[in-house]
């Protein structure tokens, strides 16, 4: 006997399949990208801040403003993603990233740490949109290979994070020839990176991961077992049953 009951399986169309992947080469590509951007401003945010204000006291400020800045910035891309879709809070969330740098850049040159700590603080949404963005690889993905999306964007953004800081260096001389100082160099890099990485999602994220529908489970056809036929039960007819009445032979 043949019925019908929902199994799990997930009907997934060639639609939906090319969407996912042109979905995660568009994510990689950017958080490529993104990782860079971050790395290299970690890297020398601290040394940036100890040599503006000439003392350690406050070096580890810098990493304090990214946190906190990465904190707000969530909530931000959060609400923007869930109501207008991933691509403009991803993009949204790199853009203010990119400024952050640019806003670094600026106190460097005008050597004011108030602006310096601001710019930090903007800085940090690029680091709440990297962590974010890993899960938009996974709003059109299968279950079985959910994690999989997710760890493929996270490779990605790791590949960013080994070249940003061996470009620091160059991009310190490449700003020292541009009159900005050896230590917001890289903060060139950071700008850039997150740029691109917003220009990359807003005009080829399509579709947005989180407007189109997701795989769905549909009902599947099963084969149900017949139960084994039971056996009938056998009376025995004896005597009481029958109204005998039984007496010994005389």
């Amino acid at each position: 006997m043949t019925s019908l009951e929902a199994t799990g399986t997930i009907a997934a169309g060639p639609d939906t399949v090319g969407a996912q992947r042109r979905i995660l080469t568009v994510l990689v590509i950017s958080q490529i990208f993104s990782g860079a951007g971050l790395a290299a401003g970690v890297t020398v945010g601290a040394l940036l801040a100890q040599d503006m204000l000439g003392t350690t006291g406050l070096a580890g400020l810098p990493s304090a403003l990214f946190a906190a800045g990465s904190a707000l910035a969530a909530i931000s891309v959060g609400r923007i993603s869930q109501a207008k879709g991933r691509r403009p809070g991803l993009a949204a969330g790199y853009l203010a990233g990119a400024i952050g740098s640019a806003g670094v850049i600026a106190a460097a040159v005008l050597d004011q740490p108030v602006l310096l700590f601001l710019a930090l603080f903007v800085y940090g949404a690029g680091t709440a949109t990297n962590l974010q963005a890993r899960y938009a690889g996974a709003d059109l993905a299968a279950p079985a290979h959910r994690a999989r999306a997710v760890s493929t964007v996270l490779v990605a953004t790791t590949l960013g994070g080994v070249v940003g800081p061996n470009l620091a260096a160059p991009t310190g001389a490449l700003g020292e020839t541009l009159g900005i100082p050896y230590l917001a160099g890289p903060f060139l890099l950071a700008g850039a990176a997150y740029a691109l990485a917003a220009l990359v999602l807003a005009v080829w994220l399509r579709p947005d991961p989180s407007s189109s529908p997701a795989p769905r489970p549909t009902p599947t056809p099963t084969v149900r077992r017949p139960r084994p036929a039971r056996r009938p039960t056998r009376l025995r007819r004896g005597p009481r049953a029958a109204g005998w009445s039984w007496a010994p032979w005389s």
